[in-house]
């Protein structure tokens, strides 16, 4: 029997704080649940290795912030340094800067002279900034010292990464928004046989989602899963 092909129509479901797996990271979860609440003047910057969450967490406290009615402004920069740094005219007028990926903008002058322009504005008027990249702000290479200044004015996070049983409350709740059942047994199956990176994990429920609906099934057993690797 030829397995049913799923059709690409499927919208990813939406990232919010309430779908983050602390770990050890809960006092950095709960103060950006108060900062979307509308805690005004905050400055935040988190740093973490790669897929430790950092985007998660500020597109989540967007979504949160949104639903406050407050304003917010998401910025990858990974994607917009490669635009004008004029996109940033204005946005002081935010109630939350999320600046994701600070670190793409360092050696650019251009870029470090707009962000250093735009900081001191939004934070004379109150508003909340917060920002992620891959290392502290004490060590990113900027052109502009005082940038690098402005960024450690307010508190600093490293994000702690997931233990066994974090991985495996990220594994199980991926599979229950995907409307699947995978045991604990099956998640420390995987655990112990794959990747234990959560971007892969993820790259992996995905591929397991996928099979899944085309086999119009619910349970994730462990000889469908080791059929998927």
């Amino acid at each position: 029997m030829i397995p049913q092909l799923p059709l690409a129509v499927a919208l990813p479901p939406p990232i919010t704080l309430a779908d983050f797996i602390p770990g050890k990271n809960r006092q950095l979860l709960d103060l950006l649940t108060r900062m979307a609440a509308g805690r005004n003047g905050e400055i935040l910057f988190i740093s973490g290795a790669p897929e430790s969450g950092k985007t998660h967490l500020l597109m989540g406290l967007c979504s949160l912030a949104e639903q406050q009615k407050r304003s917010c402004a998401y910025l990858p920069m990974e994607e917009l340094c490669k635009l004008s740094p004029e996109l940033l005219a204005g946005m002081e007028s935010m109630d939350i800067l999320a600046v994701d990926g600070v670190q793409h903008i360092a050696g650019q002058a251009a870029w470090e002279e707009a962000f250093f322009v735009l900081f001191n504005l939004a934070h004379a008027a109150g508003k909340n900034l917060l920002f992620s990249a891959d290392r502290g702000s004490g060590q990113l290479p900027f052109l502009l010292p005082d940038l690098r200044s402005r960024l450690s004015w307010g508190s600093s996070y490293r994000l702690q990464p997931l233990d066994d049983e974090g991985l495996m409350e990220l594994l199980q709740n991926q599979a229950q928004t995907r409307g699947l059942q995978l045991k604990s047994k099956v998640a420390r199956w995987l655990l112990n046989h794959c990747s234990r990176r959560p971007g892969d994990l993820l790259a992996f429920m995905d591929r397991l989602d996928e099979k899944a609906l085309a086999e119009k099934r619910h349970n994730l057993s462990l000889p469908f899963v080791q059929s998927c690797l």
